[in-house]
């Protein structure tokens, strides 16, 4: 007899005790990632994050995450979610038309500077690195200068409703 049979057993233990101490790690992970993510989401705090391969993260500041830029509470729809990312370019001297938004929207300015022109409530001057909730059912205008900007604009919307009305000055 060769004794393959216990060389089978103790292969098969090596096996399990190695599943066993894979899954383990793998559960111990998750719950790192886990606790990271609980502590993150209640402390209402963002950190950096450094992932394998050299990849990193790094929060992206935002002026007030709970109201728009005009300090209107708001909330998510309540239909099907749609959510619709743009990439906006403005030329220079050119500006938007007069428009509202009834859902939620993120902008993150990447390039150059622009006034938003909020009618009765002010203007204000927005530039790279600025983020912020866009005003919401509020008519408003945007204005670039001499140099060409851009932004991320992020609709947090609703199927069936429009992200954009053109309305007049308030």
């Amino acid at each position: 007899m060769c004794g393959c049979r216990s060389r089978d057993l103790e292969d098969d233990k090596r096996n399990k005790a190695i599943k066993i101490k894979t899954v383990f790690k793998l559960k111990m992970k998750l719950l790192t990632i886990s606790l990271f993510g609980i502590s993150t989401a209640l402390s209402g705090v963002a950190y950096a994050h450094n992932y394998e391969g050299g990849i990193t993260s790094s929060p992206i500041k935002i002026e007030n995450k709970s109201t728009t830029v005009l300090n209107q509470q708001y909330n998510y729809p309540k239909g099907t979610p749609v959510i619709n990312p743009l990439s906006v370019t403005l030329g220079p001297n050119e500006s938007t038309d007069w428009h509202q938004h009834p859902v939620p929207m993120w902008i993150y300015v990447t390039k150059g500077s622009f006034t938003v022109d909020y009618g009765s409530k002010g203007k204000r001057v927005v530039k790279a690195g600025d983020s912020y909730i866009e005003a919401i059912n509020w008519c408003h205008k945007g204005i670039n200068g001499v140099k060409e900007s851009k932004a991320i604009v992020v609709y947090l919307g609703e199927s069936g409703v429009d992200n954009h009305i053109g309305c007049k000055r308030q």
